[in-house]
């Protein structure tokens, strides 16, 4: 065992209760297989797959098992609007195969656009009752985004929507960065958020909309020391998961080894 992997061990064995991911996102073209190592390797706690998943459960399960790595997140690119049906079947799919490799959290964002907010609120409501029975029937809770350029786009609407459908299994992915670009607080967007998030999204971003960029985390403003002290204040053992934005990945000089370690070395200390 080499002494990386130890490393991850312990941090698993440290902090059971709030995961430390990295999304195989960041791993574009990469197999599973070397996904999985390569996290452990690094002191990851935990990683975040991305739909629509093929490899069979059973070698999910194996993975994580050998690497002490659970699959905290399954990353989808579902809509509240377009066809419901197509998208019900869709969640259906990636449900059925999170309750075969440990429950994990499916998050998607939701569509639209922000100046629609007010008229497809109803629309958003009467579309997500569905999503919660059938994550009930799974027993696998669904978190849904709020994202600068969704219809829903800040964290009290998306904590209006758990209310409405008042579901334990319908959730929030909490990503501060898209509320940092809309000069709104951090402790005030994660209170109003906190008794509905079942995950959170890291990354940094630069610039102002409509032209900014996100960046790694650790690459922008967010004060990390801050923000995990805000957590451990506010009791949040939810997993934590870096993403990697399609604004990152699309840089030609763009390498998976180096943006892992580069977070691992400079914001995963900051989480212990």
């Amino acid at each position: 065992m080499t002494r990386r992997t130890l490393l991850a061990t312990a941090l698993a064995a440290n902090n059971p209760k709030r995961p430390f991911a990295f999304s195989a996102k960041g791993y574009p073209n990469w197999p599973i297989a070397k996904a999985f190592e390569f996290s452990a390797q690094l002191g990851y706690t935990g990683i975040e797959l991305l739909a629509p998943i093929t490899t069979n459960p059973a070698e999910i399960r194996a993975l994580a098992k050998k690497h002490r790595l659970p699959v905290v997140a399954i990353m989808e690119d579902l809509r509240l609007t377009g066809d419901p049906a197509q998208h019900l079947a869709r969640l259906e799919t990636t449900l059925k195969l999170a309750a075969k490799i440990g429950h994990p959290v499916v998050e998607t964002v939701v569509g639209g656009l922000p100046p629609e907010w007010e008229k497809l609120k109803p629309q958003f409501a009467e579309r997500l009752a569905p999503w919660a029975r059938l994550a009930e029937k799974y027993k696998v809770p669904v978190a849904i985004k709020a994202h600068i350029g969704s219809a829903l786009h800040l964290p009290e609407d998306a904590a209006l929507l758990c209310r409405q459908i008042a579901s334990p299994y319908l959730k929030i992915n909490y990503d501060y960065s898209h509320f940092q670009l809309q000069k709104l607080d951090l402790e005030t967007t994660l209170r109003a958020a906190l008794p509905h998030i079942a995950m959170i999204h890291i990354k940094d971003s630069t610039g102002a909309p409509p032209t900014h960029r996100f960046l790694l985390p650790g690459e922008g403003t967010i004060d990390y020391t801050a923000y995990a002290a805000l957590l451990n204040r506010l009791n949040y053992r939810g997993p934590i998961v870096v993403e990697v934005s399609a604004h990152v990945l699309a840089k030609p000089n763009y390498d998976p080894e180096s943006a892992a370690r580069q977070v691992a070395a400079t914001v995963l200390p900051k989480f212990k």
